[in-house]
């Protein structure tokens, strides 16, 4: 598989094993989630040459300055895919800071083919449900480069708020970059869907414009 780090510094890995002499899964991801339009899934071997191909493309839709999960204990990662015709539009995980393991980070790569039709909202909604469900997680960080307002719309629009800013490493290249830190309260979390089911309830079926 390509290089994720050549690609987006929003790249998000799957967690990666150890690689043996006739290994058919050099990258593990757990469980499945369904949305209205995609199917959170475990990789497979299979899908590595798709996923390289989109990759060599890419440009980060959320802009993330470190992936999540880079420490080596926990943490689930997903690869994205089209319900309807199943084409895999791109990868997302939850996990440990790498330099901060007690907390956890979410992240969202989706391809640039897909961009702009809020399929980076939908996958990451997806995945901060999954990581509220799975334990004890109270708070959930991501970091966003300074210069993607594409990225900033995004984690705005799925609740996160902004907390400050740093140094984080880069995917691209190999150094620190600037970074805008947010984060997502369980409390605030469960406001959220609960007034999203208020929504739903009453009825409110218009399009909402998502940012990527």
């Amino acid at each position: 598989m390509g290089r994720w780090d050549a690609v987006s510094p929003f790249s998000c890995p799957g967690r990666r094993k150890p690689m043996r002499d006739g290994d058919q899964e050099g990258f593990e991801y757990e469980a499945t989630i369904l949305t209205p339009r995609l199917l959170l899934r475990a990789g497979r071997e299979a899908d590595r040459p798709a996923i390289a191909r989109l990759a060599g493309g890419a440009v980060n839709v959320a802009g993330l300055g470190t992936a999540a999960g880079g420490s080596t204990a926990g943490g689930r990662a997903f690869v994205i895919v089209e319900r309807e015709g199943g084409a895999i539009v791109g990868v997302c995980e939850y996990g440990p800071m790498a330099e901060r393991p007690a907390l956890v980070e979410v992240a969202t790569w989706i391809a640039e083919p897909f961009c702009g039709r809020g399929l980076a909202t939908e996958g990451t909604q997806a995945v901060i449900d999954r990581a509220f469900a799975d334990g004890g997680t109270m708070i959930l960080w991501c970091s966003v480069r300074v210069s993607d307002g594409r990225a900033r719309r995004v984690v705005e629009k799925c609740g996160f708020q902004y907390r400050g800013t740093g140094m984080g490493r880069s995917l691209t290249s190999f150094g620190a970059v600037p970074i805008e830190r947010f984060v997502l309260e369980r409390k605030n979390w469960a406001s959220l869907k609960s007034w999203g089911a208020r929504r739903q309830t009453d009825g409110d079926d218009a399009p909402r414009d998502n940012a990527a």
